[in-house]
């Protein structure tokens, strides 16, 4: 585990090898710094257009391992919706969606939630929060979901 405890994540190399193949753009939001909270509290939304599997664990992978200040955040909170293509078998295809929360209790779904109830299709938001000194409460709900719109 890492120093706040969320699991080391690992990322298929053939995915990291060929950017090319996988990478889509990132959008940041600009820095949000709560109200009442530490000097050094800060979240930013990062936003990324995906329709597979791959492009989440790309886009995760830049995120985490080539941008040194997201891969330092205390929280890392994603989640994703995409609807894949109909199969080669004929079926039509399916939502894919998924979530982590990183160790911030509850925020992962919270963030599931907000792309269910905003209708958004194909992307992938990650909050990344730098913990200032003080806890937040529940507020800190309202101030993720506040980033990620």
């Amino acid at each position: 585990t890492t120093r706040y405890h969320q699991p080391i994540r690992h990322f298929p190399a053939h995915i990291i090898a060929n950017p090319t193949l996988y990478s889509r753009p990132i959008t940041h939001t600009p820095p949000f710094h709560p109200p009442k909270s530490g000097p050094s509290e800060i979240m930013i939304a990062h936003v990324c257009n995906v329709t597979c599997m791959e492009h989440v664990q790309w886009a995760l992978s830049e995120l985490l391992f080539n941008d040194k200040k997201v891969g330092k955040a205390t929280h890392n909170m994603f989640a994703y919706r995409f609807f894949t293509d109909n199969n080669d078998n004929g079926n039509n295809g399916s939502h894919v969606s998924d979530n982590d929360d990183d160790g911030e209790k509850g925020s992962g779904s919270k963030l599931a939630s907000l792309l269910e109830m905003c209708r958004v299709e194909n992307v992938l938001v990650v909050v990344s929060r730098w913990f200032g000194g003080m806890k937040l409460g529940p507020a800190r709900f309202k101030w993720i979901a506040g980033v990620a719109r």
